[in-house]
């Protein structure tokens, strides 16, 4: 009998996978499979009526990216024609659907429906997902392979979590739930919070309101922006960037060495974190020129302990005179406004809240592993996961952006992307191999926890500061953060540690093998001999030489190590 290629060595068998979340995360995953692989279904299940997850739900006033746009694109899929040096959420929404257009990604999702509840089943070998259509309220199970939660660690916005909430007979605004109906002009408003949202939304109202009041508990470094101010590209630099692909690749090469040549600041007692506090100090004095507001908002703690917030004309706001600041946190809301931290009632007709994001990354709804726990009781305490996209003891389970994923500094594209492609090293695995199931050892995961939890020491980030990095607390744990650089994320994630992971077999586990015969040999276009050639063009097999190649090491100017950049040269 002629062997058959379904018994080849690496048959790639037909796999189903279900990805939760159409942001960019999901978007990223589901163009690289679609790139890569055959004999595959995917369904992404969104929950929102668009696709580009946070982008999508945060429209509010002056809503918009705090990079460069140029640099806030897939690696491979540059935008030449952005409106603005920082662009605005609904420009960003744009891309991602332009991006879904291209490739036809669309054909894999599905709007309007979210997962209820997903459950591991071991004797199968399949995660059971609850998934609700919510436009018709009907409730229905889907089955698949591979579960991959790519909702993102800024999906889920909270209230602040304070007496009256509900009594307020105002209205009442979140940042990321914003009523784009909404009359702001000539009312009273109050805004609680300086992170980032804060900081763009305010200099957007307070030219119409008639006064807003400003609620701000803790200090916050904010950073001049490029050049200072938001840039509106001419029609001929986006002609440009459109017919000299060299300058754009220029101007997107610039900003990201840049970004990429500062992560010291975020190291205590680095030499440029030192050289930044005095700059960014002085740079704060210069536009606020008010010495109870400088004693207020300058932090003591370092540069990078709350994530840095690119200014957008936020302090220069302060100093108007319909801009009140209260240096107090809000204590209770009354049915005319709200109380600060002392007692005194503010009387207001619109409170927004810009208290960003439940980042607990406790899911919002029951995911079932191995032995019946759920992750919402496992990441009750202290979320922990294998180098951000894996955990111990949920099967064929993984995650984007999960605890320890790099997202503090830079754009977080390029880790999504990262990420992604690590994945698909595991998915190439479990397709072509007779694997039950994969998930991470718990020692793998313990241990990579105490690699982070001692790194964090050396960092800025556990000083005392309420930061999101934390789940707005100001305890050292670090559940958001990456151990290190983006450069650093992206050099430890391009291999796949086999060692690592408990990897359970159907059968015996080299059936893979097959019938003794090559994929090679089914193809009839290939060529046999391939690997004869007249020089010698294969991999290096160190991983210093990899990622020479790979640098293009010994092509750039010497350069300062570490020492090149100030955080005022570029946003973050």
């Amino acid at each position: 009998m002629d062997p058959v290629p379904e018994e080849a060595i690496h048959h790639e068998r037909k796999i189903r996978i279900i990805c939760i979340g159409a942001g960019a995360s999901g978007l990223c995953l589901a163009y690289k499979l679609q790139r890569s692989f055959r004999r595959f279904t995917l369904m992404v299940y969104e929950k929102n009526a668009e696709i580009s997850g946070t982008w999508y739900e945060n429209r509010y006033p002056g809503c918009a990216c705090d990079i460069p746009a140029h640099n806030y694109t897939y690696s491979f899929e540059p935008k030449p024609d952005w409106s603005k040096l920082y662009a605005s959420s609904h420009e960003i929404k744009g891309y991602f659907n332009d991006f879904s257009s291209k490739y036809g990604l669309i054909e894999y999702i599905k709007i309007r429906h979210k997962v209820n509840e997903a459950q591991w089943r071991e004797a199968e070998g399949t995660w059971k997902v609850a998934i609700e259509d919510l436009d018709s309220g009907q409730i229905f199970d889907d089955y698949c392979d591979i579960l991959i939660n790519a909702g993102g660690y800024l999906n889920h916005w909270q209230w602040p979590d304070v007496p009256g909430l509900h009594e307020y007979e105002g209205q009442l605004l979140h940042s990321a739930n914003w009523d784009v109906g909404v009359e702001l002009r000539g009312k009273k408003v109050g805004l609680i919070g300086n992170g980032s949202s804060a900081v763009q939304i305010l200099p957007q109202i307070q030219p119409e309101v008639d006064c807003v009041t400003n609620f701000i508990r803790s200090p916050v470094w904010i950073v001049p922006t490029i050049g200072d101010s938001q840039h509106t590209y001419t029609r001929h630099e986006i002609e440009n960037f459109v017919t000299n692909p060299r300058a754009l690749m220029s101007v997107r090469k610039k900003n990201e060495t840049v970004t990429n040549s500062i992560f010291s600041v975020y190291l205590r007692g680095s030499k440029l974190q030192n050289e930044s506090k005095i700059q960014l100090t002085s740079d704060m004095k210069g536009k606020l020129r008010n010495k109870t507001l400088e004693d207020k908002l300058i932090p003591a703690f370092s540069v990078g302990c709350r994530r840095l917030t690119p200014d957008a004309g936020y302090l220069v706001a302060l100093t108007k005179e319909n801009v009140h600041v209260v240096h107090q946190g809000v204590a209770s809301f009354t049915t005319g406004g709200c109380k600060s931290d002392d007692g005194t009632e503010h009387l207001l007709d619109i409170i927004i809240c810009a208290t960003g994001f439940n980042t607990s990354f406790r899911p919002r709804f029951p995911i079932v592993g191995l032995d019946g726990k759920n992750l919402q009781d496992v990441w009750t305490e202290q979320p922990k996961s294998y180098l951000g996209i894996a955990i111990s003891g949920f099967p064929n389970l993984l995650t984007l952006l999960g605890p320890n994923s790099p997202v503090g500094n830079g754009p977080t594209l390029s880790a999504i992307e990262a990420q992604t492609d690590h994945i698909l090293q595991m998915i190439d695995r479990y397709q072509t191999e007779n694997i039950h199931s994969f998930y991470p050892k718990a020692e793998a995961v313990d241990d990579f926890a105490a690699h982070v939890r001692d790194f964090m020491q050396k960092s800025v980030w556990t000083e005392d500061c309420r930061s999101g990095y934390k789940n707005h607390s100001v305890d050292d744990r670090i559940p958001t953060l990456w151990p290190g650089s983006t450069l650093h994320c992206l050099e430890a994630l391009r291999e796949l540690r086999a060692d690592d992971w408990d990897i359970r077999y159907n059968g015996n586990r080299f059936a893979w093998l097959g019938n003794g015969i090559s994929q090679t040999e089914f193809d009839a276009t290939s060529d046999l001999a391939y690997y004869i050639r007249d020089r010698d063009d294969s991999p290096f097999a160190s991983r210093r030489r990899r990622r020479e190649v790979l640098s293009r090491s010994g092509t750039q100017p010497p350069r300062e190590l570490h020492k090149t950049h100030r955080p005022t040269d570029v946003s973050f």
